[in-house]
């Protein structure tokens, strides 16, 4: 009788096993782009800091060159200032020989004479300084032109750093936020792939368990004997539309070794034969299981019910209410229904199918 268990559920296990497996494989491929993706956003990261610090230096230069040019600037102004406040003097002085020397001219005394002869000999020196002192402030005018025009530029490049400085740190924001999303979302991943790891690993240890428990369990017992046809007297356990056959396979899962019913809601299932109950219970995450073992050496496996109204040990009768599907779902449930013989599952469509049980559209009956 254990053994039975074991070796249904070995069966459940494995398919569930592998179902585990496979959501480990998706989860751990997912929680790769997502780390892949992170990866990706923290060298982002990482380029538009670079950017960002070269950014903040070349400003910084713009700054240092802008605070210059306006020196130069300020102190080329001033020096225009000198220049034509010494060229006024320089005139006014040179305008005072001239006139003390025509004034000398009307008088015959020394100091007359003296300012006539000055008069004359600042004539060419006060045109020569003159010429010098226009020439440098024709520089000076030409420096404070450039001066003015560099600054211009200086402003229209700080400018432009600025705008780009605030690009960055916009797009340094955005990205640093996707780069944490990433990150928490490949750690969750990652999480939910040591979960599905766990549960392949003790799905697989039960199945284990269970094999070794059955092939002790089977040492000195003897097949019954006879063909592997579920007996006609037999009732169906509950009514209702075959949604998945014996023998169907979902990808990369084994092929299942019962029927799937789809019931009405609250249905009642009962015992398709007299027997006894071998087990009656939850059995880890696969909800309510009920095994009976039934005349004939047959053994009926259901699982997938609301409640179980019989007790492991209790003796059934045929038609025997031993359980009810559940009548809150928002869908119809599924009873699923394997029925074994020895160590042999054997296919449950053509009892079924005799029983009024047809299988939805493109299902196989049996």
């Amino acid at each position: 009788m254990f053994a039975l268990l074991l070796g249904t559920a070995d069966a459940q296990t494995q398919r569930t096993a592998a179902q585990a497996e496979r959501d480990r494989r998706a989860e751990s491929q997912r929680a790769e782009r997502l780390r892949t993706q992170a990866t990706t956003a923290a060298r982002d990261v990482r380029a538009l800091d670079t950017r960002l610090v070269e950014a903040t230096r070349r400003r910084q230069e713009a700054e240092a060159a802008a605070e210059a040019s306006r020196q130069r600037l300020t102190g080329v102004q001033q020096q225009i200032v000198e220049d034509l406040a010494a060229r006024a003097r320089a005139r006014n002085a040179f305008e005072s020989s001239v006139i003390a020397a025509a004034f000398a001219e009307r008088r015959v005394e020394p100091r007359a004479v003296r300012a006539g002869i000055v008069a004359r000999a600042m004539g060419p020196v006060y045109q020569a300084e003159e010429r010098q002192r226009t020439t440098a402030l024709a520089l000076a005018r030409q420096d404070e032109t450039t001066l003015t025009a560099e600054q211009s530029v200086l402003a229209d490049a700080q400018a432009a750093i600025a705008q780009e400085r605030g690009d960055i740190v916009n797009m340094l924001a955005q990205r640093r936020s996707t780069q944490t999303r990433l990150a928490r979302e490949a750690t969750a991943a990652e999480r939910r792939v040591r979960q599905f790891a766990a549960e392949a690993r003790s799905l697989r240890e039960l199945a284990q368990r269970v094999q070794q428990a059955s092939a002790r369990r089977q040492q000195g017992t003897t097949t019954p004997a006879g063909p592997n046809v579920i007996p006609a007297a037999w009732v169906a356990p509950v009514q209702g539309q075959i949604t998945r056959a014996y023998g169907a396979r979902v990808p990369g899962g084994p092929a299942a070794q019962g029927a799937t019913v789809r019931t009405n809601s609250g249905a009642q299932v009962v015992s398709p034969a007299a027997g006894e109950v071998a087990y009656a219970g939850s059995f880890r995450s696969y909800g309510n299981v009920l095994i009976l073992n039934l005349d004939g050496g047959y053994a009926l496996v259901l699982t997938g019910l609301d409640t179980i109204n019989v007790r492991v040990g209790e003796t059934v009768r045929l038609g025997q209410t031993v359980g009810q599907m559940t009548a809150t779902a928002s869908s119809a449930p599924d009873l699923y229904v394997e029925v074994r013989r020895g160590d042999q599952p054997v296919d449950p469509g053509r009892w079924l199918n005799a029983r009024g049980l047809t299988a939805e559209a493109g299902v196989r009956a049996g």
